[in-house]
């Protein structure tokens, strides 16, 4: 959670000596700081670089979507960004169930009946039938109130849609007839953002609500949304349970199939584009949790990759009627092309979880695994070299940086190390063996190459994602499964320190000193990173004292993430 930090008095550079502002952005306010509530841009954010957002004061406020359903005739919307000012005034976007997102169940047979995944009701009964709190979260500005929590919507906008950006960009949802379920899931995640709320408020009925609801988009949105936060929350068991429901229900919709985002949309290219993106982000987060060992089967990568690549983040944030959509098969061909053609960073986003899905489906192999190990390296090292150069950089001209992008590094070098740790001469500390690994051997990993080159290439794919947490942002933004991906890069920074006997590098002690402070920060944000911080700690401490092992482990690092101290549950959320 961000912490409040202690009014300023400065502000900021040039800023007249004057009576506070009764209005201030989202950014001053959040941080609790004198705005000058200069528009388009306060000086503060201008002198930071920072976006900057208003939204008018809170006092006696009535949520907009509250009066837009009880139909009264006007409401206004705060000022947003210049492009939503400028926009013409449109006729309210109809996104609702009743206009398409209901869909006749496809002929085409899921690959695994719903019958046998894991349902909302293998949830404990104190998950789902606790009263809902007699408090609600605080406003900035105002006393508790339901009716007040508008303001979380900006937040979840601010600091966590960029990272998924599934739902429709701000306006057009400000614009469009969405449930109310799906705005309680948005405030629930946006209350992990701010001291200004509180999450256990929401988190008592909102998994409930969202299963009473009829199939729906909107209600695969709202599952895949809550298994992201609940693994962020340290709930795996949940987070299983909400993905394989969305799974469930996506395959009853028939949104793996190419035709649905189209004929679902009624020829609204935004909301295809929205339709795309979410199947899809279904099948990257599935893809993880997968790797992670919270799924056994990785469903969504069953089926032929049908739905068209979703558009460039700038386009669709910008609300952009996207160009046409590239197939999986025009971007595997790109490689043999002699033309050279654009693709998003969603697309090499996907590219990179396809690879870590081969990674995963290794495991289970008993003949022909060198084959695949030596081909699946090779597809690594060909995403690096066929990145555009647009594309190598993940910082904009603009200092901001491309989350897309950054997440498909990001999973990239951790399918590197998932293939080659396991196959590597590195040699694990008895720390990392007793509290990490828990004792557990997973099957045996055979070289496809020496167990010095698999050493070397999962020790740079470590620096790759060490490198990642060194850029200079709100790290808040990242999506939390760089958790995740950082807690993969220690493991083996502390395994290559530990056959130094105990003798760690500057570079090495500086790189996981920095791992170590974004899980900090991190912390206050998602429960799960400050359990991973306790054990990192533990184990940088063992392997500084003891050092080396004398033989070598086959080291499994599913069973070293899944069945170890790193995901106890004995300290819950905030």
């Amino acid at each position: 959670m961000i912490e409040p930090q202690p009014p300023n008095n400065d502000g900021g550079p040039g800023a007249a000596k004057s009576s506070p502002s009764l209005l201030a952005c989202l950014a001053c306010r959040h941080k609790h700081l004198r705005c000058d509530a200069k528009t388009p841009i306060c000086g503060r954010c201008a002198t930071n670089g920072s976006e900057c957002l208003y939204t008018k004061s809170r006092r006696g406020y009535q949520s907009r979507f509250t009066k837009k359903r009880r139909a009264e005739p006007e409401y206004s919307d705060p000022p947003m960004d210049p492009v939503a000012v400028e926009a013409p005034v449109e006729a309210p976007v109809d996104w609702s169930i009743q206009a398409g997102f209901q869909h006749t169940p496809a002929s085409t047979t899921a690959p695994f009946s719903t019958s046998t995944s894991p349902s909302m009701r293998d949830l404990p009964v104190s998950v789902l039938s606790t009263p809902r709190l007699g408090t609600g979260p605080l406003t900035p500005e105002s006393a508790s109130s339901v009716a007040g929590d508008g303001y979380l919507l900006d937040i979840y906008y601010t600091y966590f849609h960029s990272a998924h950006p599934i739902l429709p960009p701000l306006r057009f949802f400000l614009r469009g007839n969405f449930p109310p379920f799906l705005e309680q899931v948005m405030k629930f995640i946006a209350s992990h953002f701010t001291p200004a709320a509180n999450s256990e408020f929401y988190r008592p009925t909102v998994l409930i609500d969202v299963q009473n609801e009829e199939t729906s988009v909107e209600k695969v949105q709202a599952l895949l949304l809550l298994a992201i936060v609940l693994h962020s929350r340290n709930e795996r068991g949940e987070a299983g349970i909400c993905l394989a429901n969305a799974v469930d229900l996506a395959f009853e919709l028939g949104m793996h199939q190419e035709s649905f985002a189209d004929s679902a949309s009624n020829g609204d290219p935004i909301r295809a584009e929205c339709m795309r993106r979410t199947w899809w982000e279904l099948f990257v987060i599935e893809g993880l949790l997968t790797a992670l060992g919270v799924q056994r089967v990785y469903r969504t990568n069953l089926v032929p990759p049908e739905v068209r690549l979703p558009c460039e983040e700038r386009i669709y944030s910008d609300g952009l009627v996207p160009p046409p959509p590239p197939s999986i098969a025009q971007f595997d061909e790109r490689v043999f092309s002699d033309e050279d053609r654009d693709f998003s960073s969603y697309a090499y986003r996907i590219e990179a979880v396809r690879v870590l899905g081969r990674v995963v489906a290794t495991q289970e192999m008993t003949e022909g695994q060198q084959n695949h190990v030596e081909a699946i390296d090779a597809r690594i090292a060909s995403w690096f070299h066929h990145l555009p150069e647009s594309k190598m950089e993940l910082l904009r001209p603009d200092g901001s940086v491309d989350e897309i992008m950054f997440q498909a590094t990001m999973i990239i070098n951790g399918a590197s190390i998932y293939l080659n740790f396991p196959r590597s001469d590195l040699l694990s500390s008895p720390a990392v063996a007793a509290e990490v690994i828990c004792g557990q051997s997973g099957p045996v990993s055979i070289p496809a190459f020496s167990h010095h080159v698999h050493a070397i290439k999962a020790m740079k794919a470590a620096s790759e994602l060490s490198s990642l947490a060194a850029i200079r942002m709100p790290v808040e933004r990242h999506t939390p499964f760089f958790i995740c991906a950082l807690t993969l890069s220690s493991i083996v920074q502390l395994a290559a320190c530990s056959i130094k006997a105990g003798q760690m590098p500057d570079p090495s002690r500086d790189r996981i000193g920095l791992t170590i402070g974004v899980f900090k920060s991190l912390g206050r944000t998602w429960a799960i990173s400050q359990s991973i911080m306790r054990q990192i700690k533990a184990v940088a401490r063992d392997v500084l004292q003891v050092g080396v092992r004398p033989t070598m482990d086959q080291i499994d690092l599913i069973s070293m993430l899944d069945g170890g101290l790193f995901w106890s549950t004995q300290e819950g959320p905030r």
